[in-house]
């Protein structure tokens, strides 16, 4: 009898293992299918160009300062590089000829904060919005994989890959945690070290940190000093802004990191008022810029997804038709409810910022109140920094809530135009800071930088809105005209059709 019982508890423990392996393997499946696993892949083999030599002709280029167009240019690039930039050159009988009259040209634009998750079409919309250079701050094994495929010469921008996000958790909780995301979870100091000599191995660009403890932050960022590994990140859960003293972190994610660490200090703002934060993040915003000087850290600023943030809080409907949906995963955008209370996707009912998820009024109130005041401390901060020329890069966080990739590099710049910045100012965040920041060989236009260019048909510095008037591309001495960059988009449109569960023709 007790051998039978025995025997059925194991074949009872042993069927009960077989399906909690087999939901597991599903669940996961199903998080890496809304990041664009099971998604149709348009065919970037069809956009293959060669590097050719050629010439531009009869144009207007962005001044390698970034404050004005000369006129009548002519560009000579050969071998993916610019080989000449003067107003009397002669033009190489077997060079391809492109007549920029009336036109300007500006480097190729860099966007410095992207999640490509697990969606290479993504690649192509970048290429056809002019973003010819992204740093990917969470890399996945696959971007380095993307990273080789483009320096070998697969269409896509250049690619700047930081290494997968790195947290403290206890070890049952971390386990669990980088199953269910790509993050990385350590438990101790060593841990930590010995993640870092692993990415450095790996090839990553950059450390990626997120929530580590205060000594794991502190050794991350000192021991990537001494591989001579750029750190970028978020601020542990605990940071207070005193650190930014003697911090070896070398940029901040996001603006917002900072804006956290006010709310933290400042308390409810709902309770003690939004114009005493207000003056709170003015009053604190001398200290903090001093600091970000002295340790000369650069910001990514991620302005549009804070703005898009009340965007979607107050009116979800209405801001989906004025986002591009077509060009965007079409999983990420319908979205999943895998994990009880967290909503991952755009649309209505699985979007997280809705105001649905607070349906009492008071509650609708005091977010309104909380998301209001977030966004304009946004903007306080970025005045300061803007007078103060603390170095600033554009990063649009594209793969978080309707901040579509390519597209929304666009709406970043403006968002920083808006924001006090001038329009060279804006253009700069996204060509000449980051290049400089990344030691890259592009982000202006002289002779021996890469032939990363976009040619548009308006100029940028008399309205920064005119860097969508997209007219050629010039990737890496490869020339893709707008016939060709229509295509690209029109390609992954209809890759996304074919992966579509949900109709969305009320957003278009």
């Amino acid at each position: 009898m007790l051998k039978t019982i025995t025997k059925w508890f194991l074949y009872i423990l042993a069927g009960l293992t077989v399906l909690t392996i087999g939901f597991l393997i599903w669940y996961k499946g199903a998080i890496n299918a809304t990041y664009g696993s099971k998604t149709e892949l348009a065919d970037h083999t069809a956009f293959a160009t060669p590097q050719q030599l050629t010439a531009i002709t009869n144009a207007n280029v962005l001044s390698p300062d970034g404050q004005s167009m000369l006129p009548n240019r002519t560009l000579i690039l050969d071998n993916g590089k610019i080989v000449s930039v003067s107003t009397e050159a002669t033009i190489p009988t077997n060079a391809k000829v492109i007549n920029a009259q009336g036109k300007y040209v500006i480097p190729g634009l860099v966007d410095s904060h992207v999640h490509l998750h697990k969606s290479p079409n993504d690649l192509l919309l970048y290429v056809a919005n002019g973003v010819t250079h992204i740093r990917e701050m969470g890399g996945f094994p696959e971007s380095l994989e993307y990273r080789e495929e483009i320096e070998q010469g697969r269409i896509g921008p250049k690619l700047y890959v930081a290494s997968p996000p790195i947290n403290t958790k206890e070890y049952a909780e971390g386990k669990g945690f980088e199953f269910f995301s790509h993050h990385e979870a350590v438990q101790t100091v060593e841990q930590a070290e010995d993640k870092i000599r692993e990415y450095v191995e790996a090839g990553y660009d950059a450390i990626k940190t997120y929530h580590l403890d205060m000594p794991s932050y502190r050794a991350v960022n000192k021991l990537s000093a001494e591989l001579g590994a750029h750190t970028v990140g978020h601020f542990p859960l605990d940071f207070t802004l005193d650190e930014l003293k003697v911090t070896q972190q070398r940029e901040l994610a996001h603006l917002e990191e900072i804006v956290s660490v006010l709310i933290r200090e400042f308390g409810s703002i709902n309770k003690n008022g939004s114009d005493n934060f207000y003056k709170h993040v003015q009053d604190r915003s001398d200290e903090i810029i001093d600091d970000l000087l002295a340790k000369d850290i650069v910001v990514n600023s991620v302005l549009l997804y804070m703005e898009n943030i009340h965007d979607q809080f107050s009116d979800l409907e209405g801001k989906l038709k004025t986002v591009p949906l077509e060009y965007v995963n079409p999983a990420l955008v319908e979205g999943t409810k895998l994990i009880p209370g967290f909503k991952v996707g755009w649309l209505p009912g699985f979007n997280q910022f809705e105001a649905t998820s607070h349906s009492h009024e008071q509650d609708y109130k005091e977010y309104d109140v909380y998301w209001t005041a977030r966004e304009k401390a946004h903007h306080i901060l970025l005045k300061a920094m803007v007078e103060r020329n603390v170095k600033i890069v554009a990063g649009s966080d594209t793969g978080g809530f309707l901040v579509v990739p390519g597209f929304a590099l666009h709406k970043e710049i403006q968002s920083l135009n808006n924001g006090g910045m001038t329009p060279a100012q804006a253009l700069a965040t996204a060509t000449r800071n980051p290049a400089e920041l990344m030691k890259s060989d592009a982000g202006i236009i002289e002779v021996g930088k890469r032939a990363d260019l976009v040619i548009l048909n308006k100029n940028p510095l008399m309205d920064i809105k005119n860097t969508q008037s997209i007219d050629t591309v010039i990737l890496n001495g490869r020339t893709l005209d707008r016939q060709q960059l229509d295509a690209m988009l029109e390609a992954v449109k209809e890759a996304n059709n074919k992966s579509r569960k949900v109709n969305i023709d009320q957003y278009l």
